[in-house]
């Protein structure tokens, strides 16, 4: 019984972070959708340690293992839109395309800058050793 109540309360600490995402988004203008600045929000509250992992832990947790339930509206919502993707599947196509390419690039190149980096750490130590 008790772990259950923790459920719900850590579940409505975490709609009420979201809910105010979509209250800031709606109040500034903001081009972001709402549920973004939410997790935004909470990045940086768990970030500055504001709030502990541990008071969402229990209801996160749940919510990430049960994530692909999550897709299955947008999915089934997709089917129903066949026309969509018949009249604009090649520019869908290619910024998916452009994106994945872009993706890849950046991706490596940090992994390369950040594996520079420490060789760099590596080299210099073993020049003060000696």
């Amino acid at each position: 019984m008790k772990k259950i109540f923790a459920f719900i309360v850590q579940l409505i600490f975490l709609l009420i972070i979201c809910k105010l995402g979509y209250y800031l988004a709606n109040l500034l203008h903001l081009p972001i959708p709402g549920n973004v600045i939410g997790m935004i929000m909470l990045f940086g509250l768990l970030q500055t340690k504001v709030i502990k992992v541990e008071w969402i832990e229990l209801t996160s947790g749940f919510l990430v293992k049960h994530l692909a339930f999550f897709f299955i509206p947008i999915s089934i919502s997709l089917m129903t839109m066949g026309w969509l993707f018949i009249e604009f599947g090649l520019p869908l196509a290619l910024t998916l395309g452009i994106s994945l390419i872009f993706g890849f690039i950046v991706s490596a190149w940090t992994v390369q800058k950040l594996s520079n980096r420490g060789e760099v750490k590596q080299h210099d130590s073993v020049h003060h050793n000696i």
